[in-house]
């Protein structure tokens, strides 16, 4: 009788240790789980393209809170809009207003939809409008530069249009980066590079003329206000 009673003790071995390995696979499933969604934020956060994990986070309730508020330009109702403009049915509230303005594209404000286009509220003068989102590294560096080039060329609409669903986290890098008098308009649902049909990077430079046509795009990092400028001269 000995060899069964061997048999029967080895197999409940067995059994208990695939039990115990079972229960350890599944009890390890919610903490890989949460590993990879960390590693996958990672990722997005510091990717220059635009994709999903970027852009799809929720959005935080509430008003968006700025350091110093820069008003968008405004229409002048006088400047004629060219009907092949890209941005004649693009309308976006403007992020350095701060205040009643939330991420998710709501406005508490004058740049709520039916109001102007960004067609009508750039016209008048050359644009040079730069594409950016809080978590683009490349951006940090060219943010200081397009505030330096508005400083230099008044004559100009320099503007920046923030390609992010998370306005605040936008509004807190201009703050980090001292960029306190670059206006900025907020995109939450990807209406302006959808209109524009725009490569999915970022930084981007689109420079427009002053009907709204576009005069050149630039998909590149510029690193001084000097090369910014010399390449806005040759689009124009």
């Amino acid at each position: 009788m000995s060899a069964p009673v061997e048999h029967s003790a080895r197999t409940r071995a067995i059994i208990i240790a695939v039990t115990l390995v079972v229960g350890i696979a599944i009890a390890c499933v919610p903490l890989v789980a949460a590993l990879r969604d960390d590693s996958a934020d990672d990722v997005g956060g510091a990717s220059p393209s635009v994709g999903s994990d970027a852009t799809s986070a929720p959005t935080p309730a509430g008003p968006i809170e700025v350091a110093n508020e820069v008003y968008c330009p405004e229409s002048t109702g006088e400047a004629t809009v060219s009907p092949q403009a890209e941005l004649k049915d693009v309308r976006l509230p403007c992020l350095t207003e701060g205040n009643g303005h939330r991420g998710n594209g709501e406005t508490g404000g004058n740049s709520e939809d039916g109001a102007d286009s960004l067609a009508e509220r750039l016209a008048g003068k050359p644009a040079v409008v730069n594409v950016w989102a809080w978590w683009c590294a490349p951006c940090r560096e060219e943010l200081p530069v397009i505030q330096q080039l508005a400083a230099d060329h008044p004559e100009w609409n320099v503007v920046g249009v923030h390609l992010d669903a998370k306005g605040q986290a936008g509004a807190d890098m201009l703050r980090d980066l001292g960029v306190d008098s670059l206006p900025s308009f907020q995109d939450s649902n990807h209406t302006f590079d959808s209109a524009a049909n725009l490569p999915k990077v970022v930084p981007l430079t689109v420079v427009y003329n002053p009907d709204g046509t576009r005069a050149k795009l630039y998909a590149q990092t510029f690193h001084s206000a000097e090369e910014m400028e010399k390449a806005v001269q040759e689009a124009l």
